[in-house]
């Protein structure tokens, strides 16, 4: 059982852009991603001069992340990102971790 809490809330682009880092800097991670989840945390990683910081197109990089990324532990065990409905905290972990978090705020 394993999950990890990220955000307390909904994640900023601040948020985004912590975690996307703290992924890209794991060599053992980085070896799991498909190209495709590297390059969309390049470009989540990628500076830019404009105001906003492209945050609507960092966004779309992100939501696909979230949807798709996964790494099997070596139990078998399938790691993902998981949202508190409620709260939209963000977490990463396996099902049976969630599913434990879950039960205990219901409690």
């Amino acid at each position: 059982m394993l999950i990890i809490k990220l955000t307390e809330t909904k994640e900023t682009l601040d948020d985004i852009e912590r975690i996307c880092r703290h992924l890209s800097e794991h060599k053992d991670l980085v070896k799991l991603m498909t190209p495709e989840e590297s390059r969309d945390i390049s470009y989540i990683l990628r500076p830019t001069f404009n105001t906003n910081h492209n945050e609507d197109q960092k966004r779309v990089h992100w939501e696909k992340l979230l949807n798709e990324f996964t790494v099997t532990d070596k139990k078998g065990n399938e790691l993902r990102f998981f949202r508190d409905q409620p709260t939209e905290a963000l977490y990463f972990g396996n099902q049976q971790g969630f599913d434990t978090l879950e039960s205990m705020s219901t409690h």
